[in-house]
């Protein structure tokens, strides 16, 4: 990002690098290209969460700083580009879309805030079973084993009808957007990485998503142009998206 206080930030915060890859690379997508953002909200106070009771009152709302550098990230966007924001019931992930929309309209862009949108909330997850897997494995090896079926269904609802029910009422929004528009849509690093999975395919590792992280895609013709952690990657359309009617 070209923003003096962005670079400042960078160099103290590494969590802004997987932000910047997004900014820097959307500029490389085909100019009259609809693009999908599907991103975390921004850096959040992490609370000790070990039992449910737990939940109860912890501050999980956006730091000074992770507003700070949302409104940043907006105002680094493209501004030849509509934007439409969404995001989760959240109230972090909520703050983030006001912010990313303040910068980007004080940088003179033109957009929309659309809303809430329960396309990116609500697996139904047990919130202690949740709790309990995340303070035994990594991050990524929950969403290995989740993936794989390890948990009971009782507890973990699977995943795979919520990633395509999820995807449907996401890509219908497209067709809401002029050409080179572009959709953002605020969540949480566990829903973005089961979306990264289920709609490409590609498994979760060390790497994560950060705060303000995620991927961007578009669909052309017949394949996805996605944006993965500062690369580009061509792949091939989901079944369920494919045969969709238009």
């Amino acid at each position: 990002m070209p923003n003096k206080l962005s670079n400042n930030i960078r160099k103290e915060h590494t969590w802004t690098k997987q932000a910047s890859n997004i900014i820097e690379g959307l500029d490389k997508f085909p100019a009259d290209s609809k693009i999908i953002i599907i991103m975390r909200h921004s850096q959040r106070y992490e609370p000790k969460l070990v039992n449910e009771n737990d939940l109860k009152g912890a501050n999980m709302e956006l730091t000074p700083l992770g507003q700070e550098f949302a409104k940043i990230f907006g105002g680094n966007l493209l501004k030849d580009r509509y934007i439409r924001l969404f995001h989760s019931p959240r109230i972090r992930c909520k703050v983030t879309a006001e912010k990313i929309y303040q910068g980007f309209k004080e940088a003179n862009g033109k957009g929309d805030i659309i809303g809430e949108c329960n396309a990116l909330y609500g697996i139904g997850i047990n919130s202690q079973s949740y709790l309990d897997e995340f303070n035994t494995y990594k991050d990524y090896q929950v969403i290995l084993r989740y993936l794989a079926g390890v948990y009971s269904p009782n507890l973990w609802p699977p995943a795979q009808p919520f990633y395509e029910r999820s995807g449907g009422l996401i890509w219908s929004q497209v067709e809401r957007i002029s050409e080179g528009g572009i959709n953002i849509f605020v969540t949480h690093d566990f829903h973005t990485m089961i979306f990264r999975f289920g709609w490409f395919g590609l498994p979760p590792d060390e790497r994560w998503v950060d705060y303000l992280g995620g991927f961007a895609f578009s669909i052309i013709e017949d394949h996805i142009l996605l944006l993965d952690y500062g690369k580009f990657i061509k792949l091939g359309i989901p079944y369920w998206w494919k045969n969709r009617k238009k």
